[in-house]
């Protein structure tokens, strides 16, 4: 496995973990049952695509990479203080909005970056992205 797949597929599991962290915060405070039925099928994507990047990753004999504890503390804060402001399903779906277009920019520039990344990363990037773009149209309804 180059570097380009492993550092790519590692961005694209830090993306998840993400996603998945902060869905986990959130989906707690979700007042409406679509809405949390919603968010937890994206949750459940996102825990689905991360176990397809570990699976890679060990088959590569790499591993997918852990995000870091202070970027988790971070965000974990960040959304905490939002919530205390407001925890409307409006307020909800809007962080969650700016949290699918930075994994869909970010994502999108790490594809241009790594692009010796084999066939199969770069596919499931483009998958991930996907998902945010379905993920971010659906929440409008709740904007």
């Amino acid at each position: 496995m180059n570097d380009d797949t492993k550092n790519l597929l590692k961005e694209c599991n830090a993306g998840t973990k993400m996603a998945v962290e902060t869905l986990n915060q959130l989906l707690p405070s979700v007042h409406d049952q679509d809405f949390k039925e919603s968010l937890e099928k994206y949750r459940n994507a996102h825990v689905s695509f991360g176990d397809k990047l570990h699976c890679l990753a060990n088959k590569g004999g790499t591993s997918a990479g852990e995000l870091g504890t202070m970027e988790k503390l971070s965000a974990r804060i960040m959304t905490g203080m939002k919530l205390m402001l407001n925890d409307s399903d409006k307020k909800i779906a809007s962080m969650l909005t700016d949290g699918c277009n930075m994994g869909i920019k970010a994502l999108s520039s790490y594809l241009n970056q790594y692009t010796g990344a084999d066939h199969t990363s770069r596919e499931i990037a483009g998958n991930i992205i996907r998902l945010e773009e379905s993920m971010s149209e659906d929440l409008r309804q709740y904007l």
